[in-house]
């Protein structure tokens, strides 16, 4: 089932963090090193782009802002996923949609990183070595410390803990009441965790790293309150009651990474749940977009090829007389194409490919009965 007021908004999360990595990060002399582009280059700052890494009142960030769009889209479209299928089922399917397009994608930022090298003639980035790609590949880096190949591979990872833990509860009981009862308990021990880890020794540890995602996933459980509503299995009321707990939880483990109690990411988060909520309830009064739709269709690898192909594409076009706009303007559409073509030619048949699996799984143990 395709929710189309959802799968709008991927559009728009995509485009938002686009924004925010072309108009803002491009411009971190950190990043570019990390990619290769010498110190030497520094690129001029046209006006328009300020705002993006030094917000007026309020602190709108648009890359915070789009991933916890695509948190929120996850906790709702999951349990939809589940709703007719096994738990075993549902992670197989999660598999394939997630792994082999991330991997492509993966492949794709490292030839940016030797194409950057070769152009410039610097060094390759330390990032280009086999215990760094080795651990990006499971996407369990981000428990480790260790950061992304790609910039952007890092809410994968939460994504990735997110269906095993959810996988989990729904095995426990499916029932509504007991999904959210479940997860809020799930949810305050990690309150606790956060805080141990946080206020004693070991704070780079394993537990910190894994506990300090649970900030995102409150995002996921909020979206599956929408998903209850939708389909009657909980009141408006209850709904509300439990999202105003979850709410709270996730303002408060958030205080303890952020160090105050209502910092940029629960502004973000909360700005973007206010826009999710308001789309929800205008739902029925989204129509076919065809550039909207397209976009949403290729959000996923477009989400993951962007900012490599931006950080090493816009300098190089800088570099040939290109301006700055027209060069963040034509690495948007080689990106765009990108993501296009691994839509289209990956993430399609792969998916596909997943579905005859976990179908074939299914009808192995039938036979066996």
């Amino acid at each position: 089932m395709k929710l189309r007021f959802a799968h709008q908004l991927r559009a728009v999360a995509a485009l938002s963090v686009v924004i925010y990595h072309y108009w803002g990060i491009f411009f971190s002399p950190v990043v570019r090193s990390i990619v290769g582009t010498p110190a030497s280059f520094v690129p001029m700052q046209p006006g328009y782009t300020r705002h993006v890494l030094s917000p007026p009142v309020g602190g709108f960030f648009y890359g915070v802002f789009g991933v916890a769009v695509f948190f929120l889209i996850s906790g709702l479209v999951i349990p939809i996923s589940l709703r007719n299928l096994s738990t075993g089922k549902f992670l197989i399917r999660r598999f394939f949609r997630i792994y082999p397009v991330y991997w492509f994608c993966l492949l794709i930022s490292t030839g940016m990183y030797f194409i950057c090298s070769w152009y410039w003639s610097t060094p390759l980035s330390d990032r280009i070595s086999w215990p760094f790609l080795l651990r990006n590949l499971t996407l369990l880096h981000s428990a480790t410390g260790i950061p992304s190949l790609d910039f952007v591979c890092w809410s994968l990872a939460v994504e990735i803990k997110f269906y095993v833990i959810v996988a989990l509860i729904f095995s426990i009981g499916r029932q509504a009441h007991q999904v959210m009862m479940t997860s809020i308990a799930f949810l305050a021990l990690c309150c606790v965790a956060a805080y141990f880890s946080t206020h004693g020794p070991g704070q780079d540890a394993f537990l910190p790293h894994l506990v300090s995602d649970m900030k995102f996933m409150t995002l996921m459980f909020l979206g599956c309150l929408f998903y209850y509503v939708l389909y009657d299995e909980l009141s408006a009321k209850a709904a509300m009651g439990y999202g105003t707990i979850i709410y709270a939880l996730f303002v408060t483990i958030n205080a303890f990474y952020e160090h105050e109690f209502f910092g940029p990411l629960a502004k973000n988060y909360s700005y973007a749940l206010a826009l999710f909520w308001a789309c929800y309830l205008l739902r029925n009064s989204f129509r076919e977009n065809k550039v909207l739709d397209f976009l949403a269709d290729i959000s996923f690898p477009l989400y993951l090829v962007h900012s490599m192909i931006g950080y090493v594409a816009m300098p190089i076009l800088i570099d040939r007389g290109m301006s700055y706009t027209f060069a963040w303007m034509i690495s948007l559409g080689l990106t765009v194409f990108v993501a296009f073509l691994v839509h289209r030619y990956v993430e399609v048949p792969v998916n596909t490919f997943g579905k005859k699996v976990s179908d074939f799984r299914r009808s192995v143990a039938l036979e066996s009965l």
